[in-house]
Parts: structure tokens; C-alpha cells; sequence
């Protein structure tokens, strides 16, 4: 299915691989500078990209995330209590879910690249009091490269269609409009 809407995208859009390759590019380097990233010491250049082998197309295989074993935590407790703890605490400032209708048949489809983000974000920004314009970094799902830039559209950082050439030229790197996924992502770091 995700092959299918890169796919569809690539058609409607003109993304290409190119813009895929500077989402596993910008999430290998952002694993540089994480030595708990399973690629950490294993840089990527945009051709070795290019050169990898196709696994289902458009994705070859750096475009695809990293399969592993493990876990992640977090506690969430009141703004009282936080007050209290060591660390300075992070607030949630909004929160949201959504999900697309009909939510299991992607291709029947109104709008074909409507996601359940396409829904939250809007509303999450709403309850938050701000805006795509806002955020100083993001952290997305990245299960494979179109996923960053179909989400970098869904949530509102750049209008459908536009989320290839935000990746370009390091656009989601550090230093870039919008850092993504610092910590290397589900695509360089770990699942």
C-alpha cells in the first residue's frame, strides 16, 4: 500500500526518487550524531541511494525502515507533578487522532491521499493554540521516505504536492526549514 501511494503521488506530483533519497539521506546523517542509531557509522550519499536495489517500486531499499526489536517509554502525569521531578518537563500542549474513511481501503478512496494526520493535525495545532509555522523541528513516522513527505503535507508544513521539493536540498536536515527526526528515525535509527 505505501508503495502504491508513493506511486500515486510520484504521478500527481512529480515527486521522485531523488526526493525520497534526500528523506534516507537526511535520516542517515541525523543518525551521525546518535551513537544508539543502528546506522550510526554508516553514512549514505545521495548515490549510493540511487544505486541501492529496488524492493517493491518506487522504494529501493534505504527507502524502507530498519526492522528491529525493542522499546520505548514514556510517563505522563500532571502539571503538578511535574513541577516536582528532576528533569524540566515536556508539555502536551494538544493532542488528536483521526483516520481516514473508509480507513482499510486506501485505493476506494475520495481523496486518495487523505490520512488520519490529515484530521489530527489540524486539530492538534488548534488545541496547542499554533500552527505548522510554529514548530521548530518535527518528528514523524518514517516507515519509508514518502511517508515523510506525505506527512510534511498532511500536517501543513507545505501544501499537497510541494513536500518533495521541501525535503530538497536538505530542507528536513538540521540547519534545514524543518529538522525531522533528529535522532536518525525509524529509517536510520530504529523501529
Amino acid at each position: 500500500w505505501y508503495a502504491l501511494m508513493a506511486r500515486r503521488h510520484m504521478y500527481e506530483f512529480g515527486t521522485t526518487h531523488e526526493h525520497l533519497g534526500a528523506v534516507a539521506v537526511a535520516m542517515r546523517k541525523h543518525a551521525q550524531l546518535n551513537p544508539a542509531a543502528l546506522m550510526y557509522g554508516k553514512p549514505l550519499s545521495l548515490q549510493e541511494y540511487m544505486a541501492s536495489p529496488m524492493i517493491a517500486d518506487p522504494y529501493r531499499l534505504n527507502d524502507c525502515c530498519l526492522e528491529t526489536d525493542g522499546a520505548a517509554a514514556f510517563i505522563v502525569t500532571t502539571a503538578e507533578r511535574a513541577r516536582d521531578l528532576k528533569k524540566k518537563p515536556v508539555y502536551i500542549m494538544g493532542a488528536a487522532s483521526g483516520q481516514p474513511y473508509p480507513a482499510d481501503e486506501i485505493t476506494g478512496r475520495k481523496d486518495f491521499h487523505q490520512t488520519g494526520l490529515s484530521i489530527a493535525a489540524p486539530e492538534a495545532f488548534r488545541m496547542a493554540g499554533v500552527t505548522p509555522d510554529d514548530m521548530d523541528f518535527a518528528q514523524i513516522y518514517d516507515c519509508f521516505t514518502f511517508e515523510v513527505i506525505q506527512q510534511l503535507e498532511e500536517a501543513g508544513f507545505c501544501k499537497r504536492g510541494e513536500g518533495g521539493p521541501f525535503v530538497e536540498d536538505g530542507g528536513i536536515e538540521l540547519g534545514g526549514r524543518l529538522p525531522v527526526n533528529t535522532h536518525g528515525g525509524l529509517l536510520s535509527e530504529a523501529h
